[in-house]
């Protein structure tokens, strides 16, 4: 995992749906459910963030097919091992766009050699790999993180025996990937953070040299304040990331003032976080961070500053300072702030001088298949050639050491030296102390540019990793008994918490806990991330968390590990049993389904509606006979657009199984999810036919067809609401209403802009998150029988915390739009998850495409009959 913040990481406004939902009916058929991507608004920072970018809509499943001649591939310098032109290698990376260029530039001389086929599938989404693995059906190779080398190490095939050669690589990259004595994987690409950015022209303008030794940037240091020069630019503030720029910097202290083995010996707990080296990191980092001869306002402007504000300082005319120490990504951010500056000139970069080692991450290749097309692709890949291509490819930084030299990019140049050069490589401390070590430090940090003294900040910090190293808990203070049943647990008895939500989404759930917590005096230990890795790791340790809300693919895949929540107390009357079922493994109830949201709906503007004598339908017939009144007045009714990038399509996928609902109902999509009913069957035609009248005819949507296939989804939500409309209606998932929202501040929801739920649908579209139990305690005891209580339902929507499954949530909602979308699913008579997200085998992506070859003009049966021999191969494959 490369940086802290990498440019897709800051680019939080990127709206991509990863609804981990799965199947009502599927885990009859398959253990594991496969999620395919649904846009939504982009994971915000998590409380420990990962070094990871943004989720990016899943690509497709395309193979990359060799040339084929008539004869066999010619034979040149790369080893075929065997392989025989057309085999292939299935392969799945977090990559997509420029990077997958880049990686088929890295791989062309391979398949041009061998003739191999290389069937690549991409996503951001780690349950994809969890659920082929279960399944028994992972990808041949896999390019992904160093903690899956631990979690799969049972499956994998060591590097060295087909054919890997240690030689290419340093001992520093080597041991991460050794597993118990195995060379799991093969490093292949990495990022450095050990680097400060300046500009050369200021520099030289004001007699600045770069420095090359530590001794000589504290003498620079020193220099430009005396001269009146504010040196470091330095900013803290990241939402709930605050403080992660000055933990970085602090552990580039480390790395120079101690060296790399002293960081990993932090990450081991071999050294205490108190240490002495450790303090003098912190001090160092303190001088500089809250004073404001050394950056720009002080501890205030330190700890008020964001983090990007603080990357453009150095930039601006005049400059506000000299120098920010920060990762590789600043380079894009510089270059997109100031187009007109170049690199090299106007801004560029040093390594940190006197760094023993460097900061950063890799991404890691695994291998689950032995055949001679695997041996072929681990040998060149771990080659001299295979280092030096993807040098050339500038695809970030290789760790072969056959990539030094082969640079091209000026950066990658000089951070290729950098690398070939240190004598350690460090993950982030904070991201590899598990157990809310990160977002401690973050904020032990930040306290302490406050003025807090450091000792007593130190001291903390050692407790939390040795906890989070030993699996202990903390025990804070108690609160006093009240209503709720307790279920005997005591004040000061705590659970352990993981979860996905970060920032207001965490305060709500704090406002839903508070009465549990004030009655019972428990404590509630909790962590935030995206990344169901660390979820996984943690249960491979035996060392889960208590409580984790995830998706309902994880109770299939812990369900042994689990208890059963009628065990805890929880109460099956308040739920509905479309609700129960999913949660249900193998007769066990093991999954509460905790936070919903619904697709099923159609957004419009009242204040239009009315200026045009139109009314929200009620039936289904209703609301074709007023599709076709508002076509017949010359008004277009429906705003359409299917442009996602790799998930180009998804906004019709969504309304076609909306219109299975009208016209089938809930049973019949579970039906096609189990395989019961095939994809190619009646009632699915009719409707795909009912969308395609509407999606391709410039009567019914902006552009007809060409305007659906080619209108970004984003636009397709802002053209109801545009002056003059564009369109009258848009359907589209509840997110729609925040980005409307954002668009057009001024609009007002309920007169502006609205939605009601699609007429005569007789069940629901969307999604869920399931709260699951890995200890049973009267503490967890009491938490369960509180959220499935009537009171806890209640509460849920209290908070407006989405919708509550729970029957005790009806009537409670307060915001608008929850209680009409409460209303819709207190009445509703099933709720079923995406059909492609539910079923495997990269179905979700053979169902976008196919409906845009469908809005572009192909014929129906054909593509259906397709989608149907993909579901069949794809539920016999994950059985």
């Amino acid at each position: 995992m490369i940086g802290k913040y990498s440019a897709g990481k800051i680019s939080a406004r990127i709206l991509i749906l990863a609804s981990l939902t799965a199947a009502l009916a599927i885990l009859a058929a398959c253990a594991s459910p496969t999620p395919a991507p649904q846009p939504t608004t982009a994971a915000q920072p998590t409380t420990a963030p990962q070094a990871t970018t943004a989720p990016q809509p899943t690509t497709a499943p395309q193979a990359t097919t060799a040339p084929q001649p008539t004869s066999p591939p010619a034979a040149g310098a790369i080893d075929c091992k065997g392989a025989k032109s057309g085999d292939t290698i299935s392969m799945l990376y977090q990559w997509s766009g420029q990077e997958e260029e880049k990686l088929n530039q890295i791989l062309k001389p391979l398949v041009d050699a061998c003739g191999i086929v290389i069937k690549p599938e991409s996503t951001r989404d780690q349950a994809l790999l969890d659920t082929r693995v279960q399944a028994g059906t992972p990808p041949d190779i896999a390019f992904w993180n160093v903690t899956q080398l631990t979690q799969y190490q049972d499956k994998l095939t060591p590097m060295d025996q087909l054919g890997g050669d240690k030689a290419n690589y340093a001992d520093f990259f080597l041991t991460p990937g050794t597993i118990n004595g195995k060379w799991l994987g093969l490093p292949v690409k990495s990022d450095i953070k050990t680097i400060i950015w300046y500009s050369p022209v200021v520099f030289e303008a004001k007699g600045y040299t770069v420095p090359k030794t530590w001794d000589e940037l504290t003498a620079l240091v020193d220099k430009m304040a005396a001269a009146g020069d504010i040196p470091w630019s330095m900013g803290f503030e990241s939402g709930d990331a605050t403080g992660w720029t000055g933990t970085d910097f602090v552990q580039d202290l480390m790395l120079v003032q101690e060296g790399p083995d002293y960081v990993n010996d932090i990450i081991s707990g071999k050294v205490k976080y108190n240490d002495a080296g450790v303090k003098a990191a912190w001090e160092q980092y303190g001088k500089w961070a809250k004073d404001p001869k050394y950056t720009p306002g002080g501890a205030k402007g330190t700890l008020t500053t964001p983090f990007l504000e603080a990357i453009y300082k150095p930039f601006a005319d005049p400059p506000e300072a000299m120098m920010v120490k920060q990762s590789g990504f600043a380079g894009g951010e510089i270059e997109k702030k100031f187009p007109n500056l170049k690199y090299g000139t106007d801004y560029d970069f040093f390594a940190v001088p006197g760094a023993k080692g460097l900061q950063g991450g890799s991404d890691w290749m695994m291998a689950f298949k032995d055949s001679p097309a695997t041996q072929a692709l681990v040998a060149y890949l771990s080659s001299t050639q295979g280092g030096a291509n993807w040098a050339k490819a500038s695809f970030d930084l290789s760790p072969n050491k056959g990539a030094a030299g082969n640079y091209t990019d000026p950066a990658l140049i000089k951070k290729g030296e950098a690398l070939a050069n240190t004598q350690g490589f460090t993950p982030d401390i904070g991201d590899s102390i598990p157990g809310g070590f990160g977002s401690a430090e973050f904020k032990a940090l930040t306290n302490f540019v406050n003025g807090q003294d450091v000792q007593p900040l130190l001291d903390s910090l050692a407790k939390v990793q040795a906890e989070a190293l030993s699996g202990a808990s903390a025990q804070p203070p108690a609160a006093s008994a009240g209503a709720i049943d307790c279920k005997g647990a005591k004040a000061g008895d705590t659970i352990s918490m993981l979860y996905q939500w970060s920032g207001q989404e965490e305060e709500k759930l704090n406002q839903i806990l508070k009465p549990l917590v004030d009655a019972c005096g428990i404590v509630i230990k909790p962590e935030s991330t995206r990344d169901q890795a660390l979820l996984d790791t943690r249960v491979q340790a035996g060392t889960p968390p208590d409580i984790a809300f995830w998706n309902v693919t994880q109770l299939t895949q812990y369900q042994d590990k689990l208890t059963p929540m009628d065990q805890l107390g929880g109460d099956k009357a308040n739920y509905a049993d479309f609700f129960l079922t999913p949660g249900t493994i193998n007769g066990k109830w093991l999954g509460l389904p905790v936070k919903s949201d619904i697709k099923t709906i159609i957004w419009y503007s009242p204040v239009v509606f009315e200026a045009k004598g139109y009314t929200v339908p009620k039936t289904w017939d209703e609301l074709t006979a007023l599709v076709d009144k508002m076509a017949a007045a010359g008004d277009i009714p429906w705003s359409m657009g299917f442009e996602s990038g790799d998930a180009t399509g998804w906004t019709g996928t969504d309304f076609v199984q909306d219109l299975m609902l009208v016209q089938e109902g809930p049973d019949y999509v579970n039906d096609i999810i189990s395989g019961k009913v095939k994809y190619n069957d009646a009632g699915v035609k009719a409707a795909w036919e009912q969308y395609g009248k509407w999606a391709k005819d410039p009567k019914y949507t902006p552009g007809g067809a060409k305007g659906t296939l080619t209108t970004p989804f984003l636009e397709a939500i802002y053209k109801p609401f545009a002056d003059p409309p564009e369109a009258m209606m848009v359907k589209q998932s509840g997110f729609a209403g925040g980005e409307i929202e954002k668009k057009f501040p001024n609009l007002k929801y309920g007169t502006d802009y609205d939605f009601f739920a699609v007429p005569g649908a007789k069940g629901l579209q969307g999604g869920s998150d399931w709260m699951m139990a890995f200890k049973d305690s009267p503490a967890t005891q009491a938490l369960v029988a509180y959220l499935s209580s009537t009171q806890g339902g209640a509460n849920w929507a209290k908070a407006s915390f989405d919708l509550s499954p729970n029957k005790g949530a009806a009537g409670n909602y307060t915001d608008p739009a929850l209680i009409k979308k409460g209303e819709a699913l207190a009445n509703t008579q099933g709720f079923t998850p995406d059909i492609g997200d539910s079923i495997p085998g990269g179905f979700g992506s053979a169902e976008f495409k196919a409906l845009t070859n469908f809005v572009n003009g192909q014929d129906v049966q054909p593509l259906l009959d397709s989608l149907a021999q993909v579901q069949k191969t794809a539920l016999k494959d994950c059985k």
